[in-house]
């Protein structure tokens, strides 16, 4: 639980929702287990996702993005709360700082202000027009519509477990709506720990020869990328190991390296990254692992074979994935 913080922020403990706030949590909100509210918040939106991507800035944020970032895959839950105005958006943080500080969080990156960069620039970032939320309709729609440059920005790793948390925070002047006019909104993203490819099993040489005799192709999802990026993470060490020792075993075998994407993004765009990941996978066996370059060919055919229903986060999961194909 939490404890007092300091005498100047017992004002407002981190606390569980108060039943005469004006207006009430939308249907089907909690807070993120294990992380308690602002005092008299309600929760004017709520999104749960089973598995998707983000960038969380590391530096400054322009028009253009973060300057710096971090890209985090995993089930992630989205809040936006809205809170008294007689709070500030730097009071909120530094709650929410130490209550993570208590949970042994690490911080990976604070700002506050104009060294977050421009407020309308990380709304831009953090709630786009095309990701923002209906709960609430127009009030959710439009929070963060008039923000003050008061913003600040917080986000902190549980280094046991990998949970995630990301804090956004600014003072709404927006008046179209009362229910936010005058008040600070608070935008929380909890990224959870064991996502989908912590879960998956590595497959072994023989398994992947034994798919290749049957089928003439596998595929393969312990070969992982950074999000959005041919830049291969080190938890795809395992597989590469066992690709290279199927070549191993089977010197005459050579193989199409063949990357799919979902069918998120532009159809060109998932052309090319398809293929620099291909590419990139190859690159790996042969300088990594001593595998000849003339047993491996890329290719990438972006979202032309899909495997699963692309409209839902399982499906995307499955599409996304990079194939070997018997030559």
């Amino acid at each position: 639980m939490s404890r007092f913080i300091s005498a100047f922020f017992t004002v407002f403990l981190l606390a569980q929702p108060l039943a005469s706030q004006q207006i009430t949590d939308v249907a089907g909100a909690a807070d993120p287990e294990g992380l308690p509210r602002i005092e008299g918040a309600a929760i004017i939106g709520f999104d749960h996702s089973g598995f998707d991507a983000v960038d969380l800035p590391m530096g400054p944020v322009t028009f253009d993005g973060p300057e710096a970032k971090r890209s985090i895959e995993g089930p992630r839950t989205r809040i936006i709360y809205a809170v008294p105005g007689d709070r500030s958006p730097l009071e909120v943080i530094r709650n929410y700082q130490a209550e993570l500080d208590e949970q042994g969080f690490e911080k990976d990156y604070t700002c506050a202000k104009q060294d977050c960069g421009p407020v309308s620039a990380m709304v831009r970032h953090f709630y786009p027009l095309d990701g923002r939320l209906e709960n609430m309709g127009r009030i959710t729609r439009n929070a963060f519509s008039s923000p003050r440059e008061d913003q600040q920005y917080h986000f902190a790793t549980d280094p046991d477990t990998g949970r995630v948390v990301s804090i956004f925070a600014a003072f709404e002047t927006f008046d179209l709506h009362t229910e936010t006019e005058g008040k600070v909104l608070v935008l929380v993203d909890v990224i959870e720990a064991a996502p989908l490819q912590r879960r998956m099993e590595t497959v072994t040489a023989d398994q992947m020869a034994s798919a290749l005799g049957t089928d003439g192709r596998i595929s393969l999802y312990g070969i992982l990328f950074e999000h959005d990026s041919d830049q291969l993470t080190p938890a795809s060490d395992p597989t590469l190991a066992e690709i290279a020792a199927l070549t191993q075993g089977n010197p005459a075998l050579t193989l199409f390296v063949v990357g799919h994407t979902d069918m998120t993004g532009g159809f060109d765009y998932n052309i090319g990254l398809s293929q620099r990941r291909a590419t990139a996978v190859v690159a790996a066996l042969t300088s990594r692992y001593g595998v000849a370059p003339d047993r491996l060919q890329p290719a990438g055919v972006g979202p032309l074979s899909p495997v699963a229903d692309n409209t839902t986060d399982e499906g995307r999961t499955q599409n996304r994935r990079v194939e070997l194909v018997q030559r």
